[in-house]
C-alpha cells in the first residue's frame, strides 16, 4: 500500500475521536481528584483535561508511567496536595479502565480471536493473585518499617477515596471509561477505513487488543513490537482475508507515528502555557537526554 492511497479525511475523524476518547478519560480524573480532595479548591475542569492530553501525549515517546509523572508535575503546580495523593488519583482512575481491558482480554481469548493463546486457567488467576497478595504485604511491612513510606501510603490511600462509593464511582468515573473505550473503537474503524483494511466491530477490536498488548511492556519500542507482532499474528485469522505484513505494518506505523505526533504537538503546547517556553524546553531537554544517554558499562576493577 503507498501512502498515496490513504484517505486523509478519515485519517483525520481518527485523530478527532482518538482525543474525544481521552478528554473523556480526563473527565472521569477529574472527578477523581475532586472526592480525593473534599473541602478544598478544586482543579478547573479544563486544566485537568489539558494536563491529560500532556500525560497522554508524553507516553507515545516515553511509557505510560512516564505521561503520568507528567500529568503529577503539572498538577502540582495547580494546587494543593502531594505527589502521593495524586498518584493515588492516577491509579484509581485505571481501576476502570483495568477491568474494561481485562474484560476484552478474556472476551478475545473465550471467543479465539488470538490465535495461540487461550484464556488463563486457574492456575494462572491464582499465580497472579498470590502475586497481587505478596505485593500488597510488602507494601505494608515496609509502611511500618519506614515511616515516611507509612505516611506516603497514607496519603496515596486518600487518591481513592472515591472508590469507597461503588455506585458514584461508576457514575463519575466508570462511564467516562465505557466512553473513552467507545471512541477508541470508532477511532480504530476509521483508520482502518483510511489504509483500505477489512472494517467490522472485531477488526477494531482485535486492533485495540494489540495496542492494550503493548503497554504491558514498560519501553515504547519493545511494546510497539509486540503489538505490531500480535496484530499480523491475529488480523487475518479473525477478517478471515489474506491481509499481509506489510499492509498490517504500515497501517499500524502510520496510525501510531500519526497519533504520537499530533499528542507529541498538543504536550508541547500544554508544557509552554504551563511552564513558559524555557521551561519547556527545560523538560524536553531532559527528556531526550534521558531516552538517548547510553547504558553505562561496568566499572572494570583493576587487577592487582
Amino acid at each position: 500500500m503507498s501512502l498515496g492511497s490513504v484517505d486523509p479525511l478519515w485519517l483525520v475523524a481518527g485523530v478527532v475521536l482518538h482525543l474525544c476518547s481521552q478528554l473523556a478519560r480526563g473527565r472521569g480524573w477529574h472527578a477523581v481528584i475532586c472526592a480525593a480532595h473534599p473541602g478544598e479548591s478544586h482543579p478547573r475542569r479544563r486544566d485537568v483535561l489539558a494536563t491529560w492530553i500532556a500525560g497522554a501525549g508524553a507516553s507515545g515517546v516515553l511509557s505510560a508511567r512516564g505521561g503520568d509523572a507528567l500529568r503529577i508535575l503539572l498538577l502540582r503546580r495547580r494546587m494543593t496536595t502531594t505527589c502521593p495523593r495524586l498518584v493515588g488519583t492516577l491509579a484509581a482512575e485505571t481501576v476502570a479502565e483495568t477491568v474494561l481491558g481485562v474484560l476484552l482480554t478474556v472476551w478475545a481469548l473465550s471467543a479465539g480471536l488470538v490465535p495461540g493463546l487461550h484464556r488463563p486457567g486457574l492456575a494462572t488467576a491464582a499465580l497472579i493473585a498470590a502475586g497481587v497478595v505478596v505485593l500488597v504485604l510488602a507494601v505494608r511491612r515496609g509502611a511500618r518499617r519506614f515511616p515516611a513510606i507509612g505516611r506516603a501510603c497514607a496519603d496515596a490511600r486518600r487518591g481513592f477515596a472515591l472508590l469507597g462509593s461503588p455506585g458514584c464511582y461508576v457514575r463519575r468515573v466508570a462511564s467516562w471509561s465505557v466512553l473513552s473505550r467507545s471512541l477508541r473503537v470508532g477511532s480504530l474503524t476509521c483508520f482502518l477505513v483510511a489504509f483500505e483494511l477489512p472494517v467490522s466491530l472485531t477488526a477494531a477490536l482485535v486492533v485495540m487488543v494489540a495496542h492494550s498488548s503493548g503497554r504491558l511492556v514498560p519501553f515504547s519500542p519493545a511494546g510497539a513490537g509486540a503489538s505490531l507482532g500480535l496484530l499480523v499474528a491475529a488480523f487475518p485469522a479473525v477478517t478471515h482475508t489474506n491481509v499481509g505484513a506489510g499492509e498490517l505494518t504500515a497501517f499500524y506505523l502510520g496510525s501510531t507515528g500519526l497519533l504520537t505526533v499530533v499528542g507529541l504537538v498538543l504536550s508541547g503546547v500544554v508544557l509552554v502555557r504551563e511552564l513558559g517556553l524555557g521551561g519547556a524546553r527545560r523538560v524536553a531537554g531532559e527528556a531526550l537526554e534521558r531516552l538517548r544517554e547510553p547504558r553505562k558499562a561496568p566499572a572494570r576493577v583493576p587487577a592487582a
